[in-house]
């Protein structure tokens, strides 16, 4: 969801030409590579969004150009799905020690691999791959998710251990 919030409303419609608009912005997402339903789909997610605040009295926040802002928000929801880049090559989870991969369609793929991550899923293939990965601080785990990672827990443990050994 924060991902999809982070998506500027790419589309300009005047109101009395939204049918001729709409084929002019399938046409231009397909020129420049971009799945024009998907755009829809978080420019949709957008609105309903900024409806629930409305509704719900909560004050829009802006980033404000800090992306950490972003990237904690998405550990508070997906602290559980941490994953930490060991010395095999492939990332290792922190709740259950399997082995994990970046999926090769991942723009994280061809990039240095960042030593922490979270992924919003894993699919299996020939390995297990992770999918919606981003780079994160491992200090967040037990900032943001203390209940998770408890003082003295097999967990807290590890993740100390681990936070030691990064550089």
């Amino acid at each position: 969801i924060a991902a999809m919030m982070q998506i500027q409303n790419i589309f300009v419609v005047p109101p009395n030409q939204k049918s001729h608009a709409h084929n002019k912005d399938s046409k231009w997402c397909q020129e420049h590579f971009l799945n024009y339903k998907g755009l829809v789909r978080a420019a949709t997610v957008r609105e309903q969004l900024k409806k629930l605040l409305v509704k719900f009295q909560v004050p829009r926040k802006s980033s404000e150009g800090d992306p950490d802002l972003v990237l904690r928000c998405i550990v508070s929801g997906f602290f559980a799905n941490a994953a930490r880049f060991h010395s095999t090559g492939a990332y290792r989870t922190i709740r259950d020690d399997h082995e994990l991969h970046i999926h090769p369609a991942s723009v994280l793929y061809a990039e240095k691999p960042p030593r922490w991550v979270i992924y919003n899923e894993v699919i299996q293939t020939s390995k297990y791959y992770m999918r919606d990965v981003t780079a994160i601080e491992s200090a967040w785990l037990l900032e943001l998710a203390p209940h998770f990672y408890q003082q003295g827990t097999h967990l807290s443990l590890k993740a100390k251990r681990a936070k030691v050994q990064d550089p």
